[in-house]
């Protein structure tokens, strides 16, 4: 049993340090082959296969514990359960002829369901410690990041396949490196082919302000100074860029002079986070303001952060007493579409950027998109750069270029390649005050993921029916799952 979680404990670090360290994210491709020895050795493999998910949360998201350190324990042994629910179905389709696809295509459902129910939380997909890997991801066009994912996992079960069966490899070895080398063909296809339409100058606006300060009312005066210094420092013929909630007071939409007071400080057409009231339901919002003043564009925040913006299940938790002191953000509605200089643009809040589907509708409509978040909560690394990745994916995925502007880092922008150009002041990206002006390179055409959505997922769905309608218990190509009862 000992030295079961301690195989454990090795695959969720393995995991682990792929998303803390870029440059070690290599670890990843052979992280669950330690667990896939636990399924040969003992029909308990599950119980192990959630120490690991846990153990890989608790060290890839403990920045939750920042905000909430209850929040991020019950967060984290949730999100466990799908490795348990990914052991528990292991044990039965490894023994399946093609087992090589179901167990990856068994991932990607799971991480579906993750992304979708409950509120969703799309962090920490496998693909995404891959965002550096430009030479492997542009498959993503097609499939989706999760195909990324699949990937992954099916290397990750080749090895462990191969060692533990020397003689019966050579169909999944060709398989697997059949694949590898048709998604790495692509993704050099597409980035020696694709090329810039047009462009639109924008400047992004990283204020830095500490979150201890951003709702003192002692602050506001010092907070707007900052955000009008910031903006003087930019050229006027362009769009300013502003973080999530940037704006240091509530907007009454009845009260005309509070825009003014935005409008007369930055002197600037410009994009800001702000909260507005609205009859006393309150939004976090998105606003494009001209240097007149007039109002352009409103969008309000359609996904919530669960327990950050909203409580879940609020009536069956009103025994807990500190959360019957937390207001709820209303949601918005309406999937809103701004214009500029004849550009369409969409503008996706905080962590709405973690939802494909949501990411892919803005995309439709839209030349580009604009991601405003405020990452201050976290203590910036690895959570900015975790937050930056999944960036990177939305933008390769749609073949849209996406925008950011983060109060505390990372800010600036990934292009339709999904190449990075980063707010860098004094070699610090985070925890840092600047402004990045830029050429924002565009494409009109947009991809076939934009079109057809998580088809792969579905594809999945049926690489799984498939075998479960024709797995062959103890066939061929299965593998004898020990008796042991560790």
């Amino acid at each position: 049993m000992l030295a079961n979680t301690f195989v454990a404990l090795i695959s969720g670090l393995l995991t682990s340090v792929s998303f803390n360290f870029s440059c070690l994210s290599f670890f990843i491709w052979f992280g669950l082959f330690p667990l896939f020895t636990l399924l040969y050795r003992t029909k308990n493999a599950p119980i192990y296969f959630f120490i690991a998910g846990f153990i890989q949360y608790l060290t890839t998201i403990f920045w939750i514990s920042f905000v909430s350190k209850l929040g991020f324990i019950l967060l984290s042994l949730y999100l466990a359960i799908y490795w348990f629910i990914f052991g528990h179905l292991s044990l039965y389709f490894i023994r399946s002829k093609y087992a090589i696809f179901v167990l990856p295509a068994l991932w990607v459902i799971l991480e579906f369901i993750k992304e979708n129910i409950l509120g969703g939380f799309g962090w920490v997909n496998f693909a995404y410690s891959q965002y550096k890997n430009l030479f492997l991801i542009q498959i993503s066009d097609i499939l989706g990041a999760k195909s990324i994912s699949f990937l992954i996992v099916m290397v990750n079960f080749l090895i462990f396949f191969s060692l533990h069966n020397k003689k019966i490899v050579l169909k999944e070895f060709l398989y697997t490196i059949f694949i590898l080398i048709i998604v790495i063909i692509y993704s050099l296809f597409r980035l020696k082919t694709l090329d810039s339409s047009f462009t639109v100058k924008l400047t992004v606006i990283q204020p830095n302000i500490h979150q201890e300060i951003k709702w003192d009312v002692n602050s506001q005066d010092f907070i707007i100074e900052r955000l009008k210094e910031l903006g003087n420092r930019a050229g006027e013929n362009t769009l300013l860029l502003y973080p999530e909630a940037s704006w240091p007071k509530v907007i009454d939409m009845r009260g005309r002079y509070q825009i003014e007071e935005i409008s007369d400080n930055l002197n600037r057409d410009a994009l800001i986070g702000v909260v507005i009231d609205e009859e006393g339901c309150f939004y976090n919002s998105a606003i494009l303001i001209d240097k007149e003043g007039n109002i352009k564009g409103l969008y309000r925040k359609i996904k919530l952060v669960p327990f950050g913006e909203y409580v879940p299940f609020r009536k069956l938790l009103g025994f807990i007493d500190v959360l019957n002191t937390l207001g709820d953000i209303s949601r918005g509605k309406e999937v809103y579409i701004f214009n500029y200089k004849d550009r369409k643009f969409g503008t996706i809040i905080c962590f709405e950027d973690t939802f494909p589907i949501l990411v892919s509708t803005f995309s439709k409509r839209s030349d580009f998109l604009v991601n405003i978040t405020n990452d201050a909560w976290f203590r910036g690394e690895p959570e900015a750069s975790q937050h930056f990745s999944i960036m990177t994916f939305r933008a390769i995925e749609n073949r849209i270029s996406i925008v950011r502007s983060a109060n505390t880092g990372i800010s600036g922008y990934v292009d339709f390649l999904g190449r990075a150009s980063k707010l860098n002041v004094n070699g610090k990206e985070v925890f840092t005050e600047g402004l990045s002006s830029f050429e924002l390179p565009l494409n009109s055409k947009r991809s076939i993921y934009n079109r057809l959505g998580e088809f792969f997922v579905g594809i999945c769905g049926l690489i799984v029916l498939g075998a479960s309608m024709g797995n062959k218990i103890g066939g061929k190509y299965g593998v004898k799952v020990g008796d042991s009862k560790n």
